[in-house]
């Protein structure tokens, strides 16, 4: 009898460090994913800064046409956002790929595969997107809101260059 007890408690024991690793890269993965959005927060206000700069610089200075140079850096904020957001979306994978295998353990804690196919860390998973993909997010329909600020910011712009010209 006590030798039908050392295999299940041995299986117990990797599971509970197989639990532990779990928990200890979810609770990474979840602050890489706040982080992620920290920053996307932080470069749209930074896109709406610089924006509502140029716009007043060029209306000031009888520059209309500089208006129009702000469409660049536009285009520069929101291909950096969407880098993030493309890191995000990886370290959200990988959560929800933790979620199962913690909820696997929760329904049975004696399961042996709980760490089988397991790529420790998201960070392992992360590349620099391509531009191909970066842009590609601007086609999910729950990412849309991402392209109505920058559009709604290059609008700005553009009425700043029309405007100008009778504001001066």
């Amino acid at each position: 009898m006590c030798k039908m007890r050392a295999p299940v408690i041995k299986i117990l024991d990797n599971n509970m460090k197989s639990i532990e690793v779990l928990k200890e890269d979810f609770s990474q993965t979840l602050g890489f994913i706040d982080k992620c959005d920290d920053h996307i927060f932080k470069i749209k206000n930074w896109a709406l800064l610089t924006s509502s700069a140029v716009i007043a610089f060029s209306i000031s200075q009888d520059h209309a046409a500089l208006a129009l140079a702000n469409l660049f850096l536009l285009v520069a904020f929101i291909y950096l956002e969407l880098i993030y957001k493309s890191f995000q979306d990886t370290a959200i994978e990988h959560s929800s790929d933790i979620s199962q295998r913690i909820d696997k353990y929760l329904e049975v804690p004696s399961s042996e595969d709980l760490l089988a196919g397991y790529g420790h860390s998201f960070g392992r998973k992360l590349q620099y997107p391509s531009v191909r993909r970066v842009f590609s997010i601007l086609g999910n329909r729950n990412r849309r809101h991402i392209l109505y600020f920058y559009c709604l910011l290059a609008l700005f712009s553009i009425g700043a260059f029309v405007v100008a010209k009778y504001v001066a």
